[in-house]
């Protein structure tokens, strides 16, 4: 009988499905943890402990797969975790290509961790096929993750196209969803064969679940992988959270649409004011990428958009402000309307412009959310858009250079952002010959890691490149060096790796050095004790290690909780 329904029909009455114990039209919660096992030691309804079975987030289950076309789906505690769990499932040196424009706090995940534990990640531009294209390794190359439309520039990338490529080499395409939902997109009938969700976000609606998900369009062993690491990992959704997220769902459709259509009168509204030097909105025939969206999305195109405000980041910031209607709070999708400065909240990784304010459009009356930016706005004279990081220009000696720029080109393409992320940075300083020469400055434990995935990357999209070296604004020392092995552990970390460190406000200071273990300690300012590890572990004593072979390990001894300057504070984010 469902089969036979439309969609919409679907999530209204959450699939149709009465309590067959009580007759109840509303879905039952079921809180418990355990199950009685029978005397035989069976389980007599084949569920053993909530952390792998519970009935209540089962029905929400179901109901988020009919919608998508799925064959089956998980719920996870957050969208970051239904994420993440996709990666994770990956094995060490699985190449992934990611979309360049995403939610911040996956690809400040990948940077953080997944790099770490031996993801090969690359970012790339989605929306140009032909880059697609060529940044695919056939047989390393195992997930391309698109995000459509893309927070919070709202890029939307051609789904059916980007599938075809991938899939004629073998490589999994999975789509972060959220943005759209199965209202407007179902990315499973464009070919993808996962489908994730920030649930917390349109799915549930209102602002008070938090919860992820995950779509599959066929139960394959990856899929199992999927199920286990959720399992194993403990990344489940508690039955309150799940029974709330399928309530959310039935209003699924009343709320997208009402919100898209409100969204369209804003964006259409305010497309050519004075205040503003562009409207984001996949909506407006002047967005590049239209023609692929009107194509793709069924029924409008979200309640995302975005406004880039004349005179940068200052004037952005005193319109966020200004406003009486709109509140200012993170996240989207919700019933009430949303403003947020993005770059604020994403920090220097970020590569969204600051400029940008980021509106998630509620069920509120559109005439009073226009009244109320209009009244935001009045103040703002057009004096001309400030974009996001600006890149260092390239050293004179190579200005002109056709092989300097597609360098330059790849690194702030597929190198930067993720660099950035874990706290460094590389430049182009030199190419002589075939050889290019990089300098690196913050966090060595940003850098070096990646170093052998520069070359490659390099080698394989810029012709002309056969080596790559990467140095440090400091010298390298030579032979001669000091015997006192104190001495010349101090002098590395004085010629080379404070010269780098020094561009984040840092320093490392030698405690001392006591059988080949170097005591160290982090002043000044950080990337945060979340990344204390990275640069210490995968940058400082990496180095030290190649360069004194009888230094036995580094020592962190900094007092953390004392941090002046972190870029997240010890505790809290």
């Amino acid at each position: 009988m469902t089969n036979a329904l439309s969609r919409e029909t679907l999530a209204a009455q959450a699939l149709g499905e009465i309590d067959q114990a009580s007759g109840a039209l509303s879905p039952v919660i079921y809180p418990s943890t355990i199950y009685e096992r029978r005397p035989d030691g069976s389980y007599r309804s084949g569920l053993a402990y909530t952390r792998a079975d519970n009935p209540t987030y089962d029905h929400a289950e179901r109901l988020l797969a009919a919608l998508e076309g799925g064959v089956a789906c998980m719920l996870f505690a957050s969208g970051s975790a239904a994420a993440t769990a996709v990666f994770q499932s990956l094995l060490p040196g699985d190449h992934v290509l990611v979309s360049r424009i995403l939610y911040w706090g996956i690809r400040r995940w990948l940077a953080e961790f997944a790099v770490s534990w031996g993801l090969d990640v690359e970012f790339v531009d989605t929306t140009d096929l032909a880059q697609v294209s060529a940044a695919i390794r056939p047989g390393r190359t195992r997930l391309l993750w698109v995000e459509t439309p893309a927070n919070p520039m709202w890029d939307v990338t051609d789904l059916a196209a980007v599938a075809e490529i991938a899939h004629a080499v073998d490589v999994r395409v999975a789509v972060d969803s959220t943005a759209a939902t199965p209202v407007l997109t179902r990315p499973i009938e464009f070919g993808a064969d996962l489908v994730v969700h920030s649930a917390t976000k349109y799915l549930n609606g209102h602002s008070d679940v938090l919860a992820g998900a995950v779509v599959t369009a066929r139960a394959d062993p990856f899929w199992e992988r999927i199920r286990s690491w959720r399992r194993s990992a403990g990344a489940v959704l508690g039955p309150f959270e799940a029974w709330l997220l399928q309530r959310g769902m039935r209003t699924l459709f009343v709320r997208v649409q009402r919100s898209s259509q409100s969204a369209l009168a804003i964006a259409r509204h305010f497309d050519g004011h004075q205040a503003l030097t562009a409207v984001l909105y996949p909506g407006l025939p002047s967005h590049p990428n239209h023609e692929v969206a009107a194509r793709q999305m069924t029924g409008g195109f979200s309640g995302m958009l975005s406004l880039r405000v004349a005179g940068g980041e200052a004037n952005a910031m005193s319109v966020a402000g200004a406003v009486r209607v709109f509140k200012r709070a993170v996240s989207l999708g919700g019933v009430e309307s949303l403003i947020e400065h993005r770059r604020s909240t994403e920090g220097p990784s970020s590569p969204v412009p600051d400029d940008l304010l980021r509106l998630s459009i509620g069920l509120e009356a559109p005439e009073d959310l226009i009244a109320d930016l209009d009244a935001a706005l009045e103040t703002v004279s057009k004096t001309g858009a400030a974009g996001g990081p600006v890149p260092e220009p390239l050293p004179t000696s190579l200005a002109g250079s056709a092989l300097a720029a597609a360098v330059v080109a790849v690194i702030d393409r597929s190198v930067t952002p993720s660099i950035i992320a874990r706290g460094g940075s590389v430049r182009l300083v030199a190419i002589e010959g075939d050889v290019v020469t990089l300098e690196a400055s913050g966090s060595p434990g940003a850098v070096l890691p990646a170093a052998s995935h520069i070359e490659a990357l390099l080698h394989a999209e810029v012709p002309g490149v056969a080596e790559v070296r990467v140095v440090w604004p400091g010298p390298t020392l030579t032979p001669g060096s000091p015997a006192d092995l104190t001495e010349r552990v101090r002098r590395i970390l004085d010629s080379e790796v404070n010269p780098a460190v020094a561009a984040h406000l840092g320093r490392v200071t030698l405690v001392d050095v006591a059988e080949g273990r170097v005591h160290i300690r982090l002043e000044g300012g950080c990337q945060g004790c979340s990344l204390a590890e990275v640069t210490i572990r995968q940058g400082v004593e990496r180095l030290l290690r190649a360069r004194l072979p009888e230094i036995a390990g580094v020592v962190d001894t900094t007092d953390h909780s004392a941090g002046t300057n972190p870029f997240f504070a010890p505790g809290k984010r």
